[in-house]
């Protein structure tokens, strides 16, 4: 029995990667890449980054280059190119504006905004593994094949579910050195149509790393002097989960009546702050439209918010084509400064007592799935209506 089920498994992942044209020796390179870099530790390295940005035939760059220190113990020190320092430690960012200055800090960061910068990240934040979405990984000729393996990993492509946003193409190409396995470089690749334009982005990494494991050079000294706390001057605040949802009036966008909160009062509702040229928006709508099909016989109200478009016209067609059926609204006065709105798409779950029960800022993978358990949870629940 156990043999006929290894001999099954080795037909499957056989039929597996052929259908997805894998070459498992190049992705063997990979995973060995990616050990042979995670065991350099301490880390001394620079890294510089080439943002390509292609829209109406017309390219951006912008390209920026750190060095970095990584010790033993995590502490990670960041040099940028207008002299400006970085330290992070634990959850702490520290920043200095040149090496002389005073050093401030904050627990208020994106790990996002410095992952590009994560020499241990441009082979991917995870081992290379055989995943559903490859249709390729193979090893790519070009004038630089005697002292790099090239090897490409083509993704599928990708289903953003709207015509506003159709994936063409998107690959990642890496650049790994014969003699020591360590990468040197990671293209990234997409090509797409943002309604109906062809898009280019391409995101060019390159590292360069000692060959020796020096003990890397540690933080104390840059918080030998005063430290202070960081004035946080994009202090954007959302509305808190547990606040009451303000007061609001809009326009039907269909039919060009008033409406206002009153009309969902005692209902769970669903708000989706939106605006035509977000492309976010666009992606999330149809989304939101299927949440409007699950829950069309519960006591639920799902409300688009148009803020910034000023043509009802515009609207209606924009959702004819696309199809949006559920209730949409504009000219919605001061809601922007009232329900604290500064990114796009913002979505918010009100609960039956009129509190905020959810806020998700942007469009993800798992934004769908947060909004249907949150007005799930919200059904189930008894409203205390006392608080207010």
């Amino acid at each position: 029995m156990k043999k006929t089920v290894i001999l099954l498994s080795i037909i499957i992942s056989a039929c597996y990667c052929s259908a997805q044209s894998i070459d498992t020796a190049a992705l063997g390179i990979l995973q060995r890449s990616y050990d042979r870099l995670a065991r350099i530790k301490p880390i001394n390295y620079r890294m510089t980054k080439l943002d390509t940005m292609i829209r109406d035939g017309w390219p951006r760059v912008v390209r920026s280059e750190v060095n970095g220190t990584i010790s033993k113990n995590r502490d990670w020190l960041i040099y940028f190119e207008d002299l400006s320092v970085w330290l992070v430690r634990n959850d702490t960012l520290y920043k200095k504006k040149f090496p002389q200055a005073t050093a401030t800090y904050t627990t208020k960061w994106d790990s996002h905004d410095l992952a590009p910068f994560n020499p241990y990240n441009i082979l991917g934040k995870e081992r290379p593994l055989l995943s559903k979405h490859d249709d390729s990984i193979r090893f790519v000729s070009g004038p630089e094949k005697e002292k790099f393996y090239i090897i490409d990993i083509v993704r599928k492509k990708i289903d953003y579910g709207t015509i506003d946003l159709i994936s063409k193409r998107y690959y990642n190409r890496y650049w790994i050195d014969k003699k020591n396995l360590l990468p040197v470089r990671r293209l990234m690749y997409s090509k797409k149509l943002e309604s109906g334009k062809e898009a280019v982005d391409i995101y060019d990494f390159s590292l360069s790393i000692p060959t020796s494991d020096a003990e890397a050079s540690v933080a104390s000294a840059f918080l030998s002097g005063p430290v202070e706390k960081e004035l946080d001057k994009n202090n954007y605040e959302t509305l808190k989960p547990g606040s009451f949802a303000p007061k609001f009036s809009a326009v039907n966008v269909r039919n060009g009546r008033p409406v206002s909160h009153e009309v969902f009062k005692g209902k769970v509702v669903l708000l989706d702050f939106w605006y035509l040229s977000c492309m976010p928006c666009k992606v999330l709508i149809p989304k939101i439209q299927r949440l409007q099909e699950k829950f069309k016989n519960e006591d639920v109200a799902i409300v688009g918010i148009n803020v910034r478009d000023t043509s009802a016209r515009e609207i209606r067609k924009f959702l004819k084509e696309r199809k949006i059926l559920f209730s949409q609204y504009y000219m919605a006065g001061s809601m922007m400064t009232n329900y604290k709105l500064y990114a796009f798409p913002t979505t918010m779950i009100i609960g039956r007592d009129g509190q905020v029960k959810l806020v998700e800022i942007g469009e993800g993978e798992d934004t769908e799935q947060k909004l249907e358990q949150a007005i799930r949870k919200e059904l189930k629940s008894q409203p205390n209506f006392s608080r207010r």
